[in-house]
């Protein structure tokens, strides 16, 4: 019955969403006014036309737009692709943070795309962090505005939530965010309710080596090989603590993930190359 009634909140997202690149502060302002939220100032045309990558990136940008939304039609989340292709999706939660240059120093080394779902509270300490993953065009996303439980939040505040986070990146350059990692991996009809409003597409795990509690390098290394298949996304997390461990675990991760076979992608790729299956079980009760 609850996958009936996420089915059915789910059909409130197919509208179609405008696109553009990710750094274009025309496909910034549309996207916002998509989601009912006021659209910032427009810069002047020739400022996203200085970009050179700026068709690459709008194309790039159309065709995730239509993969969330076709995904949306079915389902209002996506914990792991169906498995067809063997694409991992590296996830990073709870930043930016004193550790964030650090993990994107070995991601650029390794040439590994990645997604990261921001804090928005972090952003005014720890705005170039952010800065960096667009420059280097990782996938940033949100995580709400104060890492908040949303499950004990009305529509409202959950709103607000979501809302406030996705404001500032907009206010960074970051394309308007399309997708949600609810913090905790807590939520209820009232979230997917309001991110269907918003048609924006929830992302859970179905990897957690459990770095946030800091188990030792080995450990998070292990738990990640041992568990990865294809269509798998790995939750791990750049902010919120001690971070050193998940990125000494890091180039371990990635070197053994690329052994077993495995592409890296970021989560918007997964969706576009492995879309989730139609009948997912609800994830438990996460720790992201």
């Amino acid at each position: 019955m609850a996958l009936l009634v996420l089915a059915a909140l789910a059909a409130l997202a197919v509208a179609a969403w405008p696109s553009g690149p990710r750094a274009s502060p025309e496909a910034h302002a549309s996207r916002a006014a998509g989601a009912g939220t006021p659209a910032p100032p427009l810069a002047p045309p020739h400022v996203a036309q200085a970009h050179p990558g700026v068709s690459a990136a709008a194309a790039l940008i159309t065709r995730e737009n239509r993969a969330i939304n076709a995904v949306l039609r079915y389902t209002p989340f996506v914990a792991h692709g169906t498995g067809r292709r063997r694409d991992v999706a590296l996830t990073f939660d709870d930043g930016p943070g004193p550790y964030t240059p650090s993990v994107l120093h070995v991601l650029e080394r390794l040439h590994v795309p990645a997604t990261f779902f921001v804090v928005g509270q972090q952003v005014p300490t720890f705005g170039g962090g952010v800065r960096s993953e667009r420059s280097e065009g990782f996938a940033i996303e949100d995580h709400t505005e104060n890492h908040a439980w949303l499950i004990r939040l009305g529509a409202a505040g959950q709103h607000a939530q979501i809302q406030d986070a996705a404001a500032r990146l907009a206010r960074l350059g970051v394309a308007y965010p399309r997708m949600l990692r609810p913090p905790y991996g807590a939520f209820n009809a009232t979230t997917v309710k309001t991110l269907a409003r918003m048609r924006m597409l929830m992302i859970l795990w179905s990897v957690d080596p459990g770095d946030w509690r800091r188990p030792g390098v080995r450990a998070i290394v292990s738990n990640v090989l041992s568990n990865a298949r294809s269509g798998s996304i790995v939750l791990m997390h750049d902010g919120g603590g001690d971070r050193s461990q998940t990125v000494q675990a890091l180039p371990a991760i990635i070197t053994g993930l690329r052994r077993r076979g495995y592409r890296l992608v970021t989560v918007p790729q997964l969706v576009i190359d492995d879309p989730p299956p139609r009948h997912q079980s609800l994830a438990h009760l996460g720790s992201g």
